[in-house]
């Protein structure tokens, strides 16, 4: 993932699982360095079609999706991702988390 900038709106935010995760409801987790975890579930898909960037490929239904609003970026620095896949009551799976930057 790129580098996004601090109150940037609208920038995909991708968190690559590696199975279909299709029959799950996801949640985003976003942590920067220094303030509050944010838990993200409006918004979030879990896309039928396949994306491949630069750095990365996406296979559809493996991977969720997430477009930024107003407040979601509001600090420049180190911040890190995950995606949080509830599957039913018992079945509640996380991926690893990975970082990237918000520049000012």
């Amino acid at each position: 993932m790129s580098n996004l900038n601090l109150n940037e709106i609208g920038q995909t935010i991708r968190v690559n699982v590696g199975e279909d995760i299709s029959s799950s409801t996801p949640t985003l987790i976003i942590e920067p360095e220094i303030g509050l975890r944010k838990e993200i579930t409006v918004g979030v898909t879990v896309p039928a079609v396949t994306v491949v960037t630069d750095l990365e490929t996406f296979t559809a239904n493996e991977y969720i999706e997430y477009n930024t609003i107003d407040g979601d970026l509001d600090y420049v620095g180190r911040w890190k991702k995950k995606a949080k896949l509830d599957f039913s009551s018992t079945n509640i799976q996380q991926t690893d988390f990975s970082k990237f930057r918000v520049l000012p």
